[in-house]
């Protein structure tokens, strides 16, 4: 039969034979529910079946999915269900790789046709799984087809993105918040309160009253000690020189200087995750705990072990990273090889390439450069 574009509602419908069973589903967490008609509404299951988000829960559904076609002559499944929040996906991935037809439904529809069987707008798991094959059976889904990979990972790293663009900005209000209630002479010293003197400033005086008692050469020492690679000359003395004055008359709140000092200090922790902030590679180690640091008591003093003092989140994705470049990236793969044959172990040789990957990371941040491969393909095969 043939149909115009605007005739996709008959080719959905027309698609549903006789030989067809309509598996509706309610997605939840844990306990899905499903139903079953047949191409024309019909139920003919006795009563709901409840199965779990596991693997033998899906099993549990296709046998359960084909002994109701048997029983009732049908050779094909269609199951619909309402792609709603996220746990809803595995089960579609699962039922597409067993030959299974999903299609999804709009809880809008469903919400909309609940009277329909009862008219009673009472809603449970059994009931609304009925409404969604009911829905389906009369053309009102969508076919659900995955995505490619790729597409995934875009979505995954976009939706990370903004995330942590959002945790950022937020994180910024806080610390513009701190700088307003205990420091609000500040931004008149530093219009923008996240570049390298600001926060080194931020870092070693916290708080007016930390500067009330300094010359300018010890503010300056202050910023060196914070990392600061330019730190003197006029211009910085000269600042300095402003910023004394701007504490001599500062306003702002004296009345929680211990605590008000601690909550920027936990700030500025989590903000400079930035890796603009960081000079070297070393430095990031160090915030994830990878450095060094030798043992000095007990039958291993005089060892040399990581310190685990630092950001464990960090740590976790700097080995996560290079476990995924060693089997991708030609460069790592080589530089793994060639650590092994020269003795040593996989994991010591990962850990090394830690400290390799966050030199390269900081290196092209500093220089705003792009990775370079340094391996040959002929040497990376």
């Amino acid at each position: 039969m043939n149909f115009t574009r605007k005739d996709k509602a008959n080719q959905r419908i027309e698609r549903i034979t006789s030989h067809h069973a309509i598996v509706g589903i309610d997605i939840a967490k844990d306990v899905h529910a499903a139903q079953i008609t047949d191409f024309r509404g019909r139920i003919i299951t006795p009563r709901h079946f409840s199965f779990s988000n596991t693997e033998a829960g899906f099993e549990k559904l296709l046998n359960w999915m084909r002994e109701a076609g048997d029983k009732h002559g049908k050779t094909s499944f269609l199951v619909g269900m309402e792609p709603t929040g996220h746990y809803w996906h595995n089960l579609a991935d699962w039922l597409l790789e067993q030959g299974i037809e999903v299609v999804l439904v709009n809880p809008m529809t469903t919400h909309r046709n609940k009277e329909n069987r009862d008219n009673s707008p009472s809603k449970n798991d059994p009931k609304d799984a009925l409404v969604i094959a009911d829905v389906a059976c009369r053309g009102y889904y969508t076919d659900y087809s995955p995505e490619e990979p790729v597409f995934d990972q875009i979505k995954a790293m976009m939706s990370a993105r903004e995330y942590w663009v959002g945790q950022s900005i937020s994180l910024g209000n806080r610390i513009v918040r701190w700088i307003d209630l205990y420091f609000p002479e500040f931004r008149s010293v530093f219009p923008q309160w996240d570049g390298v003197r600001p926060l080194a400033t931020l870092k070693a005086f916290a708080l007016p009253e930390d500067l009330r008692h300094l010359n300018a050469d010890e503010v300056l020492e202050g910023w060196r000690n914070q990392g600061m690679r330019r730190v003197a000359g006029a211009s910085g003395k000269a600042k300095a020189v402003e910023l004394l004055q701007a504490a001599a008359l500062s306003i702002g709140n004296s009345n929680t200087n211990d605590a008000a000092r601690q909550d920027i200090l936990r700030l500025l922790h989590v903000y400079e995750g930035d890796l603009r902030h960081y000079a070297h590679g070393r430095q990031l180690l160090r915030r994830a705990g990878l450095n060094l640091a030798e043992r000095t008591s007990g039958k291993h003093r005089g060892q040399i072990k990581l310190s685990k003092r630092g950001d464990s989140s960090l740590c976790k994705y700097l080995y996560l990273g290079v476990l995924n470049l060693v089997r991708q990236n030609a460069d790592f793969k080589h530089w793994h090889a060639r650590n092994q044959l020269k003795g040593m172990s996989k994991i010591s040789s990962i850990f090394k390439l830690i400290g390799k990957l966050a030199r390269i990371l900081i290196g092209m941040i500093q220089r705003g450069e792009t990775y370079q491969s340094s391996v040959s393909h002929s040497v990376a095969a």
